[in-house]
């Protein structure tokens, strides 16, 4: 899913002026969700203490869903800019490429 919602980023970056307000929140709304599934999924073992960061950054963007949604489009391009590098960053450490084999 996390591939199919940063092409999705990629898209409402570039249809930006013309994304409702409607739009725009159900982008930020499937990004939360992501975040979440992340945090569940990706960073399950990791000590809570080390996930303080990304606990903070779900409870702030839950609790401001809809400023972020009424941001101008150029505040809003950068913070869709920064989710899609996180959930690029979070899919790869989920997602590793394996080695290549090499017959020696």
């Amino acid at each position: 899913m996390a591939t199919t919602l940063l092409a999705e980023i990629h898209r409402a970056q570039t249809r930006l002026p013309f994304l409702s307000g409607a739009e725009r929140g159900a982008l930020i709304v499937r990004i939360l969700r992501e975040l979440k599934m992340l945090r569940r999924d990706v960073l399950a073992n990791v000590p809570a203490d080390r996930c303080v960061w990304i606990d903070k950054l779900i409870a702030s963007v839950s609790s401001t869903v809809s400023e972020i949604v009424k941001m101008p489009d150029a505040e809003f391009h950068r913070v869709l800019n920064e989710f899609e590098k996180l959930m690029a960053t979070l899919h790869n450490i989920s997602h590793p490429e394996k080695p290549s084999k090499t017959v020696h």
